[in-house]
């Protein structure tokens, strides 16, 4: 039977800000002055950050996470396909996950096609290939219209995927990327084409368009618990009306976490980095405090059932994961564990138990946290968390997904 899937999430951060950034500024996305980067101190950053997902590699993590990002301190990635080249000249076994390309953003999908197809062939075969919508920062960032962003997002998806899959050149009579030739040079490795993973926040119609397409749905949230728990029951029963089962590789999650000897030594390690994340990195995003650009109405591209029904379970006096004031607050969020190994494995067994999900995608470098901090806390949760996650949850899996046994290996 299948274990999770534990891959290493980097989001690439800007980690020099000045101390009183906070104070000054209003959001760390759109808008925040591009003066407050020190080219100095830049210098081999992006090749640090290369270096950590190299040494998940070598720790044995079955994938690396990428994502996309533009004008933000929070991502240093508009392009993570530029990171994802070399990655594949410096690992050799770990799945290479970018989680997404922004397709409202590329003026034709083909050009994200055959850039994944040059990564798939790199890497032999590991890439994993996630398209996005992007969030309000990207749409006020890029200036992209909202009303179309969602049909064009599905029409480039579908498009991308045929293009993998078809034999060319045949023509493709859509609505916003006519094209009369299209024929895929390179091929992907991987045939049909590489796995899909769309990344989605309780958005109805992304359930509905992943479920039919048996694409892997991302549950991008900063908070677990109930909510997680829901997500799962609420996949499962649209999976059901589109003739599909629901298995723990339908659905992947990520969680923050810091890994020391100790619990004393893991908040002591991690709360310059954690606190500077929260902070800065997500105001703006997730966090009321300052210029709130991440999503209104009809920003990002959305329904006005899904935006109904967003306004039916929240509360706009819960906090955000930004706000939280103490450890033990941001404890009862969910989504960023710091402990000792002990206590991360026992956190995320149960996550898994309350949520069987298959995928989770591990942030450990949180804002201007130390690298040798990082490194080490890699290593301990590869050495003594990662062992025994992979054990209870392939017996989990057994029992809850019998008819996983004839699925193929994630």
């Amino acid at each position: 039977m299948h274990p999770v899937q534990l891959y290493c999430w980097h989001f690439m951060p800007y980690p020099y800000l000045p101390d009183d950034f906070d104070a000054n500024h209003e959001t760390g996305w759109a808008t925040a002055p591009n003066t407050l980067w020190d080219r100095e101190r830049s210098s081999g950053l992006y090749q640090e950050y290369i270096d950590q997902l190299v040494y998940a590699d070598e720790l044995g993590f079955d994938g690396v996470t990428l994502n996309e990002h533009h004008q933000t301190i929070y991502g240093l990635m508009p392009s993570p396909n530029i990171i994802a080249a070399a990655l594949t000249q410096r690992t050799e076994r770990a799945k290479i996950c970018v989680l997404g390309n922004l397709l409202p953003m590329h003026a034709n999908p083909m050009r994200v096609a055959e850039e994944y197809a040059m990564i798939d062939n790199m890497s032999d075969g590991r890439l994993v290939a996630g398209f996005a919508i992007g969030s309000g920062p990207e749409a006020f960032t890029y200036n992209i219209p909202q009303p179309q962003a969602r049909a064009r997002f599905w029409e480039a998806a579908d498009l991308i995927v045929r293009a993998w899959r078809d034999e060319g050149p045949f023509e493709h009579e859509g609505k916003y990327f006519p094209l009369r030739y299209v024929s895929m040079w390179p091929r992907p490795v991987q045939q049909p084409g590489p796995r899909v993973w769309i990344p989605g926040g309780l958005s109805t119609e992304t359930f509905h368009e992943v479920a039919k397409r048996g694409f892997t749905y991302f549950f991008s949230s900063r908070s677990h618990g109930k909510v997680t728990q829901q997500t799962v029951e609420r996949f499962s029963g649209i999976l059901k009306e589109h003739g599909a089962s629901y298995h723990p590789f339908r659905m992947g999650i990520l969680v923050s976490l810091h890994v020391a000897e100790t619990d004393e030594q893991a908040r002591e390690e991690a709360e310059e980095g954690v606190w500077y994340f929260l902070r800065n990195c997500l105001k703006g995003h997730l966090r009321k405090a300052g210029r709130q650009l991440t999503f209104g109405p009809g920003v990002p591209s959305q329904s006005v059932a899904s935006w109904e029904a967003y306004l039916q379970r929240s509360d706009p006096n819960d906090k955000m994961l930004g706000d939280a004031e103490d450890w033990e607050e941001l404890d009862r969020f969910g989504s960023i564990i710091v402990g000792s190994p002990e206590t991360v494995r026992d956190r995320l067994w149960s996550i898994l138990q309350q949520a069987p999900v298959g995928y989770i995608l591990l942030q450990f470098h949180m804002g201007n946290a130390r690298p040798e901090h990082v490194r080490n806390s890699m290593r301990l949760f590869a050495e003594k968390v990662a062992p025994s996650l992979r054990h209870h949850s392939a017996e989990l899996f057994a029992r809850q997904f019998p008819a996983l046994a004839e699925e193929p290996a994630p």
